[in-house]
């Protein structure tokens, strides 16, 4: 008879369980569908505020390379009549410039006869000593940036600007990017053109570890299905001045790699990035990155004509929100376990006792 209740109590426990199991697959698919856009939307946000840290993080960089070089414009005009002084000024900007490479500063052709046509006082960290600074004197012998678009650009124009990425001129493997500013001399004509130069590998690694970080939140859909969200700096053109392969910062370009669904959408994000608008209900737009249908986000840095991009591939958001729901599912499964194992050995028990009760009943002698 004890095996029979036991027999019981388990037939009623499984039928609870399969009929939990039911109800919670239907009740998650329900959820699943009708709260998947607000899910999206949810991780969508965390992708934009990711973005924004990339943003302020590279933003205070290069608002203290700004700041150093601007700190001693005034300084450098007023000893134009001193080019000895020149190399220490160039010192100065490297040693308090934490992120700062190198710094140079590229005179108009013959602007000091007895130092030749060209003149360059040059100051740059060793780079197997960071708290030594090198200088040196460069000249006719060195290098022709007279006739450079940069020099050019930046003389010409009378402006300050943020340079192409470029290969440090002395290992030839260091990707740089230059602040430039021009020099006035008494009468108020660009003499010079002030240059700091910041290495792109510590930039570029920030962004990868942000991004590691995130697409270590599902590590299926990133190291299985190889679905991983990646931030770019991109110029006006398009060109990257932040990618995970350094051959692209010097070759590639970002909107080579964008296709849109319909008809005008590539050209329309590529106005909107040139224009400096930041986007918005990133969800509603997908467009094709590589291949892979994908969300953008992005935003423009101020004072340079740089945009920062984050791609985050659709499926990697649609499998986060599906992750979700299946916790959720999780959670509600195994409370339903414990509460039918409660139910089992609380049936188990009442029939028990039920039996012993009526067993006892059927024993009692008639008329007592």
């Amino acid at each position: 008879m004890k095996g029979r209740i036991k027999s019981l109590a388990a037939r009623i426990a499984i039928r609870l369980l399969l009929w939990g199991l039911v109800i919670t697959v239907c009740v998650g698919f329900v959820s699943y569908h009708y709260t998947l856009n607000g899910i999206t939307k949810q991780y969508a946000e965390n992708f934009h505020m990711r973005m924004l840290i990339n943003y302020e993080y590279t933003r205070r960089v290069l608002s203290d390379v700004y700041v150093q070089v601007s700190n001693h414009v005034y300084y450098i005009e007023q000893s134009l009549d001193k080019p000895e002084t020149q190399i220490d000024a160039m010192t100065r900007i490297v040693r308090n410039g934490n992120r700062v490479h190198s710094c140079g500063m590229n005179f108009i052709k013959n602007y000091y006869p007895e130092k030749g046509e060209k003149f360059c006082p040059f100051a740059w960290r060793n780079p197997e000593n960071r708290d030594e600074i090198l200088t040196d004197l460069k000249g006719d012998q060195d290098f022709d940036y007279l006739n450079d678009r940069w020099f050019r650009n930046v003389i010409e124009g009378d402006t300050c600007e943020w340079s192409d990425p470029f290969y440090d001129g002395y290992d030839n493997s260091t990707t740089l990017v230059a602040y430039m500013v021009p020099i006035h001399d008494a009468e108020g004509k660009p003499v010079a053109v002030l240059g700091a130069d910041i290495s792109l590998e510590w930039l570029t690694g920030k962004l990868d570890e942000t991004d590691s970080t995130y697409n270590a939140q599902n590590n299926f859909a990133a190291k299985v299905m190889g679905l991983k969200s990646q931030s770019f700096i991109i110029n006006y053109d398009g060109k990257f001045i932040t990618h995970p392969k350094a051959e692209k910062l010097l070759e590639g370009q970002f909107f080579h790699h964008v296709r849109g669904s319909k008809s005008g959408k590539k050209t329309l994000l590529e106005r909107k990035m040139k224009a400096g608008e930041q986007s918005s209900d990133e969800t509603q737009e997908r467009y094709l990155f590589n291949g892979e249908e994908s969300y953008f986000f992005y935003t423009p840095l101020k004072y340079t004509d740089w945009t920062m991009v984050t791609v985050v591939p659709c499926r990697q958001i649609d499998m986060l929100g599906l992750m979700y729901v299946l916790k959720l599912m999780a959670y509600v499964l195994v409370g339903m376990f414990v509460l039918v194992a409660l139910a089992y050995v609380y049936m188990k028990k009442e029939f028990k006792n039920r039996y012993e009760t009526d067993k006892l009943e059927c024993e009692r002698p008639e008329g007592v």
